[in-house]
């Protein structure tokens, strides 16, 4: 039921009553007292389970979804701003399940959209008994329905009960409604709620959907402990997402990881002189094998998430010519997902994240004096030489620069914005955003340039790997991998070309402007 159509909401306050008829009528007195009569409806308890993304997806776009059970496999449910609709299950749902994996039906039309290509498990489950209650008036009428939900959370905490109290008005029938809400608001027990009852469980089990992943660094740190502190946090990415790699469950978890180690790798080469040599020395190398171990599998991802995107570029060929590239794509991936599942269980990693988040906490828990260098003025330094850097490069770039300049500019960019990331709390915050606004447009068009050049080389080495194998491919396959080939040749040509103008416009005063009034 969308948001704005909802019944207004009371929490109960007084001991919990487990549905039982006598106790949920005693609460209830205030609205018998206003000379209504009340009937008691049968006491009914069922399992719900809330369902999210890891990265709380549905709740981002205002959406609940859960599957509630009584008997049989239940229903799926999703309800928020604009969006309601329940699904009738034939059999066990399976969690985690991406959305091509849930039933089909209103519920995952409704969730699909926010999941995206990520997969929804279970945040919370409780266990809910309900009962509803008909309020009458002097002639026996039905007036009002009052709806007594009692949760309690189950997992991964048992919490204590939380009781709602929801108001079901019938039409034509308006003033009476309005007299059972008012007899509850003002009687003992009774409060407005504050959310509905799945906000009040994530409360009630110390979930905080919102909560940063990591803590930030502030203006006064000392630099050493903001650079360990950024650190810290990138090694919390990579460990809690290594399961969800492990099992599988979406692509987005190695896409994560992957982000946390170039950040780190970045955060090492800009500010890694911060550290004890030592430290940067033993552990670098490290996330340099993390990097190259996970490129695989992630570069094969990329290529089967856009697979349907690539059939649809094509005008000569036909999608099913691509059939046999795309069972090539699924077979190099798994192999290259057995490879990185062997890494991410190794002693290799273990020692590397476990003794790499050790060493960071002893950095940023040691004692130090208060003429160390600050963390706003460590950004000060490194964000201007890195943008010189940037800048450098950018003029240099002309239409016949080589493709390795053009490269060797987006690395750079990149890096600068992984450095504005980490600094972003000591930065102007509206100077930080129009910042990587601009450098976000100059790395589009980088990042297309690159795309045209690597996937038009990979189409040709993987048209020859379909002809080296056991079975031929159909010579309209590889007419539509050449299709492609030069489609993304045509891409880079236009990248190359809109680069110029955008360059132009980021080397302009306006962004030199918002650059100088980033950092003090």
């Amino acid at each position: 039921m969308p948001k704005e159509s909802r019944p207004p909401s009371l929490h109960w306050q007084g001991e919990p009553t487990r549905g039982e008829v006598a106790a949920v009528l005693a609460a209830l007195e205030p609205v018998a007292a206003r000379g209504y009569e009340l009937s008691a409806g049968p006491r009914r308890v069922r399992t719900v389970t809330y369902l999210d993304t890891v990265d709380w997806r549905l709740r981002g776009k205002g959406l609940v979804a859960s599957h509630e059970r009584a008997s049989g496999p239940g229903t799926l449910t999703i309800d928020g701003d604009g969006v309601s609709g329940t699904t009738r299950l034939a059999e066990p749902p399976q969690w985690p399940a991406r959305a091509e994996q849930l039933p089909d039906g209103e519920a995952r039309d409704g969730m699909a959209p926010a999941m995206w290509v990520r997969a929804v498990g279970p945040v919370l489950r409780s266990r809910t008994v309900t009962r509803e209650v008909a309020v009458l008036d002097d002639e026996g009428k039905t007036v009002a329905r009052l709806d007594w939900a009692e949760a309690t959370g189950t997992d991964p905490v048992t919490t204590t009960p939380l009781v709602r109290v929801s108001l079901l008005p019938l039409l034509g029938y308006g003033r009476d409604a309005k007299r059972v809400r008012k007899a509850l608001r003002t009687a003992e027990g009774f409060a407005d709620a504050d959310g509905d009852l799945y906000d009040g469980l994530l409360t009630a089990a110390g979930i905080k959907p919102d909560e940063a992943a990591a803590p930030a660094i502030t203006r006064g740190m000392p630099a050493d402990v903001a650079v360990a502190t950024a650190l810290h946090g990138f090694a919390r990415v990579i460990a809690v997402n290594v399961n969800g790699v492990l099992d599988d469950i979406d692509t987005e978890f190695l896409h994560d990881l992957r982000v946390a180690v170039r950040r780190t790798r970045s955060l090492l080469k800009l500010a890694g002189d911060m550290l004890p040599p030592p430290l940067v020395a033993r552990y670098a190398p490290g996330f340099k094998w993390l990097g190259d171990v996970t490129t695989p599998t992630r570069d094969l991802d990329v290529y089967l998430l856009e697979f349907d995107a690539l059939a649809a570029m094509l005008v000569a060929g036909e999608p099913d010519d691509l059939a046999p590239f795309g069972e090539l794509l699924q077979s190099e991936r798994e192999k290259a997902r057995r490879t990185l599942a062997r890494a991410l269980r190794s002693q290799r990693f273990t020692r590397l994240i476990e003794g790499w988040q050790a060493a960071l906490t002893e950095i940023i828990e040691r004692e130090r004096s208060e003429e160390e260098l600050s963390a706003e003025s460590l950004a000060g330094q490194r964000v201007r030489r890195m943008v010189k850097k940037v800048v450098r490069r950018a003029r240099s770039i002309t239409p016949e620069s080589p493709a390795e300049a053009v490269h060797d500019l987006r690395k750079r960019c990149k890096e600068l914005r992984y450095l504005l990331e980490v600094v972003k709390p000591v930065c102007d915050q509206a100077a930080h955003r129009a910042v990587i606004k601009d450098l976000k447009k100059v790395q589009d068009i980088l990042g297309a340039f690159q795309d045209g050049e690597v996937q038009s080389h990979s189409l040709r080495d993987y048209a020859e790997r379909l002809q080296a194998g056991s079975t031929r491919p159909p010579a309209a396959t590889l007419l539509a991998m050449g299709e492609l080939s030069a489609r993304f040749v045509e891409m880079q040509l236009r990248a190359r070309h809109d680069l110029t103008e955008a360059l132009d416009r980021f080397l302009g005063p306006a962004t030199h402007e918002r650059i100088e009034a980033l950092l003090p």
